[in-house]
């Protein structure tokens, strides 16, 4: 009688363990299943606005974990209710000293750096992409988000010190020395970087210009990229050569595309024999009329130039669009059939290609 007994006593305490492993497995299932729910209709909705999306899992993930945290609260009820009172009289007593500890120090440090991240590339994928509707290059836009992302994360470096009780005073001061240091050792690199600050807001020239610079070096060719540091131009002779945007910023340029039409002058030296004063230049100006290339404003004009004992030399002036230099070929063999015996000499050729 006394074994049967024991044998109950046993068989009764073993399924009341078995029924609350039960009861905590299908919590934990249920408050899983809550948790992903929660996360997936999260989710989708936050994926429809302009949060980064880091920011959006980082915020699926909490979601995730609030119905665990209830959860460890629940649990506890199941194997011994007395607990809850207990541990609910200590939280109450110890609640200041809970909130100094390292682990929720630690907690709050993983929670703050998560979501720094998350707001940081938020702001800076909206200052890119607001930005691109005023038209202004990418390469700026770029580099505004760059540092309003490393702004929010400085931010969040100090929130975090003060959170550990670290003084401000030693990264400040470290900060400050590296800085300086830094400063001084690429002092040619941050000329280039400001110089190419001001080219990309300013834009004295676009991507596809022929631009020349005027000074002791100088260069012509067309604008192939606009960086912050450099701008790529292709030479008139096929070379591609990467100009510092100091260089740029400190000589004159000449941008030869900013109107979108070039003037070519060819000199004209005609035998005195045969050249006649009404006749002559209104030989020439019809012929040109007949060439279709020309950029009928501002007319063709014809100029005395020189007058001597054999020759008269005129200048023959006239537009042509940007790129089209062949048209200035074409005037040539024009001004020869017109001009058999005339010296021709290409004075100004509307710029190189």
């Amino acid at each position: 009688m006394i074994f049967s007994t024991h044998a109950y006593i046993w068989i009764t305490q073993a399924m009341t363990v078995v029924l609350k492993i039960v009861f905590t497995l299908i919590t934990l299932v249920v408050m899983l299943a809550i948790g992903l729910i929660l996360r997936r209709f999260l989710v989708r909705r936050l994926q429809k606005t302009v949060l980064d999306n880091w920011m959006i899992q980082t915020l699926g993930v909490i979601v995730t974990l609030i119905p665990f945290i209830l959860a460890g609260f629940g649990i506890p009820l199941i194997w011994q209710p007395s607990l809850i009172n207990q541990y609910w009289i200590s939280i109450q007593k110890q609640a200041a000293q809970h909130l100094n500890d390292l682990t929720v120090n630690l907690l709050t440090t993983i929670l703050l750096i998560a979501l720094g991240i998350g707001v940081a590339r938020t702001i800076q994928r909206i200052t890119i992409s607001n930005m691109g509707n005023g038209r202004i290059d990418v390469n700026i836009r770029r580099l505004i988000g760059r540092i309003l992302y490393f702004l929010v994360l400085t931010f969040v470096v100090f929130w975090i010190l003060s959170i550990w009780q670290i003084s401000v005073a030693v990264p400040v001061t470290i900060i400050s020395v590296l800085t300086v240091a830094i400063s001084v050792s690429i002092q040619d690199i941050l000329k280039d970087l400001v110089a190419g600050v001001y080219i990309l807001i300013e834009r004295p020239f676009h991507i596809g210009d022929q631009i020349s610079t005027i000074s002791t070096v100088p260069y012509t060719g067309k604008v192939e990229d606009v960086q912050i540091r450099a701008t790529k131009l292709r030479l008139t002779s096929g070379e591609e050569v990467t100009i510092p945007n100091s260089y740029v910023f400190g000589n004159i340029i000449v941008n030869n595309s900013f109107y979108g039409e070039r003037r070519a002058t060819i000199i004209a030296k005609v035998p005195l024999d045969d050249f006649h004063r009404d006749e002559t230049p209104s030989l020439i100006l019809d012929a040109m009329k007949e060439l279709p290339r020309l950029s009928p404003k501002p007319e063709p004009s014809v100029l005395f130039s020189d007058l001597g004992p054999q020759n008269v030399t005129l200048k023959i002036r006239f537009w042509i669009a940007n790129g089209e230099l062949s048209t200035v070929t074409d005037v040539m063999y024009t001004l020869h059939k017109v001009l058999p015996t005339a010296e021709l000499t290409i004075q100004e050729s509307a710029g190189d290609v």
